[in-house]
Parts: C-alpha cells; structure tokens; sequence
C-alpha cells in the first residue's frame, strides 16, 4: 500500500506516503491489521459490517486517482480514494496524508463524490469536480476552499445501464467540463459486463452578470476546441496541441477506460478518440474481447519527475 510514481523512460520514482495513513473520516476506516491470509480489514463507513480483502483488490476498487501539482520539490499530491470518493492529500517529505475539502451530501440519499481534480498553474490552485457537477478550487495545502460553480440541479443518475464520468480542464484560461457517458451492458452468452463510451458534452463556465453583480456560473456547450485535443481517463486529464504533437487529431477527446466502479471485470478496453464536429468514434481496442486490467492510460514521455 506504499504508492509510487513510475516514469518508465527515465526510471525516477517518486515515493508517497502509505495509503493506509489516510485518516478515518465518516466513509473511511481501514485497519492497518492483516489476517493471516494477508488480507485487509476495511470499512465502508462507521457503522457498517467490515470486509476484508487483499492488497491488490484494495487498492484496485478504493483509491482512484492520483493526481500531482508538478515536478518540483514543492508539488502536493492529491488521490482521489474510498466509496464516497474523498480527496487527501501529501507534500514531499510528509509521512501520512491529511484529508482535503470535505462535501456535504448532495441529498439525503446521495452523497456528493469527487470524480477529477486538474492543477492549474498560473493561479496555484487545484480544481475539482464532483459527479453532480460541483467544481470547487483550493490552494496546495488543500485550504482557502471556493466555490466555483454549485452542483446540477437535474443531474445524470448512474443506474445498472448507464455511467457517467466528469473531467474538468483549463485550457486558454477557460474552466472546461468533460461530461462522458458510457453504455453498460451484459454479454448474453458468458454472462460478463462490457462497457462502451457512447457520448461526450463539453462545456465551458460562463459567469453569468444580473443587473450590476454576478450570479452563479452557466455551463455553456463547446464545439471546437481551437486545434487542442484533451486526454481523459484514470490518469491526470491534460491537453495537446496538434501542432506540438504532431500525431494526434485536433478537436478530439481521446480517452480510456475509467468507470466510477473500476473493478477489473468491468474494465474491457473501452479506448478511443470522439471528434468533436462530426461527433464521431473511433475505437482503439475491441471491446468485445478479455477484460483490460490493468487498464490503459496515457502517458507523455516528457513528463519527467525530478
């Protein structure tokens, strides 16, 4: 449970804290104990039964994503980690990690949860969004906590057909929101679930002025992205210009596998590219074939970590 960054060109890692040293909060205990089959003690919240489970399938279906600031001495990372998808974060030489800004429920039924953070450098400030659409933007020390935009009023509901992944971007000095949709479904003769990203919205936070003073921020539809392509999934969303790299399409979302339950029998190489103007796929992978664990990521080579 002692996580890692891996550039696999250079071979730098950089080592973060142990996931078990996240503190408990109302939706995450685990006890650092281990059964003598090396399992793991967990909870899902205070007051429900515990479970156990290995190493691997802990780490596979509670911490989510990893998320850091820069490449510096002075990054802070964040993991997006536990069932209801809360935030902590870690700063270099920290040995435990300390919770981030803290969602109440979005109803009494449904609790709000983090679905994508993105570092934006210019103001040194993460940004984050939630599954009903809330974007809230913090310093590194995960303090100064503002609400940028209020949660949907009639959002998209998960059910056993459908998911629904949110990313969020500053590209241009615009605040973008990614909304994906991915179709579920079972295969009838082997019984196994598949999964299809069917649709893409982007959309830009427009402030909106009544009469002398700003009310909350409109999501405003975009359709060209300016010759930029952004890049979604379970690692940190980014974006490229075709021009910089000279292989990739403009105007394209290119993405791979990310679902809000990202259990490995789920995971069966959902990976391609959207265009935007024609609003067409193009499919990297056959999804019909064996599940893709551990899933696909993107990776940029010049990324390094010092």
């Amino acid at each position: 449970m002692q996580p890692q960054l891996f550039n696999p060109l250079t071979k730098a890692e950089l080592f973060l804290p142990s996931l078990l040293t996240i503190p408990k909060d109302q939706g995450h205990i685990i006890e650092p104990k281990y059964a003598p089959d090396g399992s793991i003690r967990f909870f899902s919240n205070e007051i429900s039964s515990y479970f156990t489970v290995g190493e691997e399938g802990l780490r596979d279906i509670y911490f989510h994503k990893i998320i850091v600031s820069s490449n510096d001495l002075l990054r802070t990372t964040i993991v997006i980690y536990g069932f209801t998808k809360a935030l902590a974060l870690a700063r270099p030489g920290d040995q435990t990690w300390v919770l981030g800004p803290q969602l109440a429920p979005y109803t009494l039924k449904h609790n709000e949860q983090f679905e994508d953070v993105y570092y934006h450098d210019e103001d040194q400030r993460f940004y984050a969004i939630t599954h009903f659409s809330m974007v809230l933007a913090f310093d590194l020390n995960g303090q100064n906590v503002e609400l940028i935009c209020p949660a949907m009023q009639k959002p998209c509901w998960r059910n056993r057909h459908s998911d629904y992944m949110y990313y969020i971007i500053i590209l241009s000095g615009t605040l973008l929101k990614i909304e994906r949709t991915i179709k579920i479904y079972k295969e009838e003769f082997n019984q196994t679930n598949k999964v299809k990203t069917t649709g893409f919205i982007i959309s830009k936070s427009v402030p909106v002025v009544i009469g002398s003073s700003y009310s909350s921020p409109q999501w405003v539809p975009v359709k060209d992205l300016g010759g930029y392509s952004l890049f979604v999934g379970c690692n940190q969303t980014f974006y490229l210009h075709h021009k910089v790299a000279l292989s990739i399409r403009p105007n394209c979302i290119y993405f791979a596998d990310h679902l809000s339950d990202m259990l490995p029998e789920n995971v069966s190489q959902d990976v391609g590219l959207f265009e935007l103007r024609n609003r067409q796929f193009e499919y990297f992978l056959d999804s019909d074939s064996q599940s893709n664990w551990p899933p696909s990521i993107w990776f940029i080579p010049s990324l390094s970590i010092s």
